[in-house]
């Protein structure tokens, strides 16, 4: 047996116990800093979540299937599968009013994405574009949080003492996301050498193998926070990862070299990710979220994905 797919049960143990310190660390934070968790999860959780989609489109500048396979299937996988697995464990129930602009802009952000998918490629002109529009959201919910009605929740935890220091937080935080990071690294490299044995195409190993492997921080965290009951954290960041997926990690990726988008994925992949947002936008505007039977929906449509892909 090769040593690599040790890195299956390595990274699982890592990506277990780091979702939950994060969870309680993030809500903490946010408290401190007088935001939502929803803010945080938005930008900081979210940001370190989607790090190894970042690295990977570093890391593999001259695969564009392995780079744009992880960000569409992670994408899909993040709706499909991570909305889908916590909405079944808990209810996702939140406020459009609430989350309107958030939801509406990773809607736009994907939209974007295919729109210049189909032209065939994303050279580096197009990339610097997603960087300054991720650059753009994040400068807007900034703004959006210094008017966060939690801020007077936060002044009360504070003077009751609740939530400890501002520093021991962050370095929980960021240790966190360090061990989260590293979990989903093991489980991908133990993954991929998987498939390798298997022997399946690196497009395919990009839009299952590792996207699901890149996605494992966002499962590990919104399956963590459905245990705890915080919807707030699981939809922001979900959203968040998405639109940093995107914006951020395609710009990112065509600083290394263009990325070229197969055919077929603009018939199959696209679509249906641009199909999952919008029912996680109905979902939400019109029922209050996602419920554990919408969340079924969610897993069996993604599911149905993969029997496609392999059949």
């Amino acid at each position: 047996m090769s040593l690599a797919l040790l890195g299956l049960p390595i990274g699982f143990i890592l990506l277990y116990f780091s979702s939950n310190w994060l969870v309680d660390s993030a809500k903490k934070l946010a408290l401190i800093l007088g935001v939502s968790p929803f803010v945080i999860g938005l930008t900081i959780v979210a940001f370190g979540s989607s790090s190894p989609e970042a690295a990977l489109a570093l890391m593999s500048g001259k695969s564009s299937d392995v780079v744009l396979g992880n960000i569409v299937g992670s994408n899909i996988a993040n709706i499909g599968l991570v909305i889908g697995l916590s909405a079944m464990v808990y209810p996702l129930a939140t406020r459009f009013d609430t989350v309107r602009f958030e939801v509406w802009m990773m809607l736009a952000a994907i939209l974007l994405f295919t729109f210049m998918a189909s032209s065939g490629a994303f050279d580096l002109f197009e990339g610097l574009v997603m960087l300054v529009l991720m650059s753009f959201f994040v400068y807007i919910v900034y703004r959006f949080s210094r008017q966060d009605p939690m801020r007077e929740i936060a002044d009360k935890v504070l003077m009751a003492g609740e939530t400890g220091s501002i520093r021991r937080n962050l370095m929980i935080t960021v240790v966190s996301l360090a061990l989260l990071i590293t979990g989903a690294q093991f489980f991908v490299v133990g993954a991929i050498e998987l498939a390798n044995m298997v022997g399946v195409s690196e497009l395919l190993i990009g839009l299952v193998v590792v996207a699901i492997g890149t996605s494992l921080p966002e499962l590990s965290i919104s399956l963590a926070a459905a245990y705890k009951r915080e919807t707030e954290i699981i939809l922001s960041n979900i959203i968040g990862s998405n639109i940093f997926n995107s914006l951020f990690v395609i710009g990112l990726a065509t600083v290394n070299a263009t990325i070229t988008v197969p055919r077929g994925m603009l018939l199959l992949e696209f679509p249906l990710m641009i199909a999952l947002s919008l029912m996680l936008l109905l979902f939400i505007r019109f029922r209050g979220g996602v419920g554990r039977k919408a969340g079924l929906v969610f897993v069996f449509i993604y599911f149905g994905y993969l029997a496609v892909l392999f059949i």
